[in-house]
């Protein structure tokens, strides 16, 4: 067995350090913190006291299984050979999920709050990790101590393919009750600082014998390897977009593309061996959601007979603010603030169940400083939010919705017009 199958906790628990670490240095306030450092130690390690500083500390602190077995079995199996593929006769992969406990420290007032709040919002930000992502952090994390004890493991691997078995993993918050917390802090044996745990899930482990007594047989399993925008890789996936699934042996005897969320198979514009094109329908909320290409086999009469089903790929659904309008007065007193209500039109639609979040930005200290106003409820769905502010400044904002932790997008900079992203109070 590949010395890259036994890689898995500390790849994740790498990349998480590295996209901690990154962050820090490209956020304003974070900056404004000092020097910060991140590490993945056992909490009873980090000093504390008179020797507490600025730090972030993740700890992987508990390994559960996934009951997704099934699922990452063919998974793995979806990027072996295109030719071929293994028939086990031993153990599947064993699917995993991480816990992560992690922990702010700070020897001055409010340090260790900033520190849990931006590391929150960053997590929060980056709920799937692709393998390019995967593959990006390992390269920074090898390069930045080359004598460490990651670098030279990586070194003895290949890091491309290392991150392609690992393939996505999600990250999710896991919110513990004070006894929960207490329990988990009580058996780390040391004192308590403000903290949150994650789960990241889909994390696989090949068994070491599963390449025993095996034997190949022709397979044409379609194998999905990405999925864009189909204008650019880099361009986010809006509503009416159309995507562009990339990949092998994908032009089946009758092709169809299927999204985790619907029960009905969608038929793609163009297909060919390697790339699938396809527009999103109109009734997908905001949000993550996977996409398989499948392929019906048909008899001889045309009649279906069948079904062969590729590895699922995920990919991000953005909402869009196609207009706004304000409405505000002064709230009273001397200190110029103003509350009212924002209304956004949307698109696509918001579901009635779904997390929405409206983010206003100071044009004028862009990025530095906003604020933030939690949507409520909805009787139904809608393309209409009208959204309660309360004791904001004068000035002029540039408007973000989130939706189930999905964000519309911004500008990189100030440069052109935004007139419906933006808002005068």
């Amino acid at each position: 067995m590949s010395m890259s199958h036994t890689l898995s906790l500390v790849t994740v628990t790498a990349v998480l350090k590295n996209l901690l670490e990154n962050g820090l240095v490209n956020d304003a306030i974070a900056a404004s913190l000092g020097e910060v450092i991140v590490t993945a130690l056992p909490p009873d390690r980090i000093s504390v006291g008179t020797d507490e500083r600025a730090q972030l500390n993740l700890f992987l602190y508990q390994v559960t299984q996934n009951r997704n077995a099934d699922w990452i079995s063919q998974e793995i199996g979806g990027k072996r050979s295109p030719i071929t593929r293994e028939i086990r006769s031993a153990n599947p992969p064993l699917a995993l999920n991480l816990h992560y406990l992690l922990t702010a420290y700070g020897a001055k007032d409010f340090q260790s709050e900033l520190l849990l709040e931006y590391a929150m919002h960053l997590l929060h930000e980056t709920p799937v990790l692709t393998s390019n992502l995967i593959e990006t952090a390992l390269k920074n994390a090898s390069a930045v101590n080359t004598s460490s004890i990651l670098s030279q493991v990586l070194s003895a691997v290949s890091i491309l393919d290392l991150a392609e078995k690992i393939g996505q993993i999600k990250i999710n918050p896991e919110f513990f009750s004070m006894e929960e917390t207490t329990k988990l802090w009580s058996a780390l044996q040391t004192n308590y600082r403000p903290s949150v745990a994650y789960c990241v899930s889909m994390v696989a482990i090949d068994s070491r014998n599963s390449s025993r007594h095996s034997h190949t047989v022709p397979s044409s399993r379609p194998i999905v390897e990405a999925v864009a925008a189909r204008s650019g890789a880099t361009q986010e996936i809006v509503a009416g977009s159309t995507l562009l699934i990339r990949g092998k042996q994908l032009l089946g005897d009758l092709t169809r593309v299927r999204l985790s969320v619907m029960e009905s198979l969608l038929e793609p514009q163009d297909v060919t061996e390697t790339q699938v094109s396809f527009s999103l329908p109109s009734n997908l909320y905001a949000g993550i959601h996977g996409v398989q290409v499948v392929h019906l086999k048909l008899k001889a009469a045309g009649m279906q007979h069948g079904k062969i089903e590729s590895n699922i790929v995920p990919f991000v659904l953005h909402p869009t603010i196609t207009a706004s309008e304000t409405r505000v007065r002064e709230s009273g007193g001397s200190s110029k603030l103003y509350s009212g209500e924002i209304s956004i039109q949307c698109n696509p639609k918001v579901g009635k169940a779904q997390r929405v979040t409206l983010i206003l930005y100071v044009v004028s200290s862009y990025g530095a400083e906003s604020y933030s106003f939690s949507v409520a409820s909805r009787h139904e769905e809608t393309n209409l939010l009208v959204v309660p502010v309360n004791n904001v400044k004068a000035g002029t904002y540039l408007v973000q919705l989130q939706v189930d932790g999905t964000q519309s997008f911004l500008p990189n900079d100030l440069s052109g017009q935004y007139d419906p992203l933006q808002v005068t109070i």
